[in-house]
């Protein structure tokens, strides 16, 4: 952990709450709140995969999902409608998925990169969280027009998250796997999944992490 990173570290940090804040314009003028989260999600991504290729370690990625952990829990209990447009009052149930997201971060960086050495493929996991949920939630949003678990969305979602392991995991048959494996999850995690107590934006990212660390483990790939 390099000081000299620090201007790297104020621009995602202020990168990503500019994409809450405008989660919440969107929120205000009326979009639904399954939709207006989703430009939170591709803030977060985009935060992440700056992460990969500004830092020279895993330490200030875990640093700042820790500080994104304090600033929209803390939000949460205090002040709930800070972050409405990605949670808070703005969510019709007490689901915490804005909490989780940052929260499921810290043990896939803490593995992936920081104990691996593999940042690309660690941020992969969380991209397949960040972007190819935030996919499967416009879609879905435009051909059901309401926040449901749908075979559309998680084509999409499957798509986004093959383009994402092409990109970023090698080899390409063990991010297809990968993907898959999001996918099943999102779809069945959630408020509006089946197995409700599990948030999907928990479970997306530690699945994916124990999936592609696990398949590289067996083929002596780390």
């Amino acid at each position: 952990m390099m000081l000299g990173e620090i201007p790297y570290v104020v621009l995602i940090f202020g990168a990503v709450l500019v994409g809450l804040y405008l989660s919440n314009i969107l929120y205000d003028l009326k979009v639904p709140h399954y939709t207006s989260r989703k430009i939170g999600h591709a803030a977060g991504g985009l935060g992440f995969l700056l992460c990969a290729f500004l830092f020279s370690s895993g330490w200030w990625t875990l640093i700042l999902a820790a500080c994104f952990v304090a600033l929209l829990g803390g939000a949460r209990v205090i002040r709930p409608d800070t972050f409405r447009g990605v949670g808070g009052t703005g969510r019709p149930t007490e689901a915490m998925a804005e909490v989780w997201f940052p929260l499921a971060t810290m043990p896939v960086i803490g593995v992936g990169w920081v104990w691996l050495d593999k940042p690309l493929v660690a941020i992969s996991c969380l991209l397949f969280m960040a972007w190819g949920d935030m996919t499967t939630g416009v879609v879905r949003s435009q051909v059901y027009s309401r926040a449901v678990k749908g075979l559309w969305g998680s084509a999409a979602m499957f798509a986004t998250c093959l383009i994402i392991a092409w990109c970023f995991i090698s080899p390409f048959w063990v991010g297809v796997v990968t993907a898959l494996v999001a996918t099943i999850t999102e779809w069945a995690c959630g408020d509006v999944g089946i197995i409700k107590f599990l948030d999907d934006n928990l479970m997306i990212p530690l699945t994916s992490c124990a999936t592609v660390f696990g398949i590289l483990a067996l083929i002596g790939g780390l």
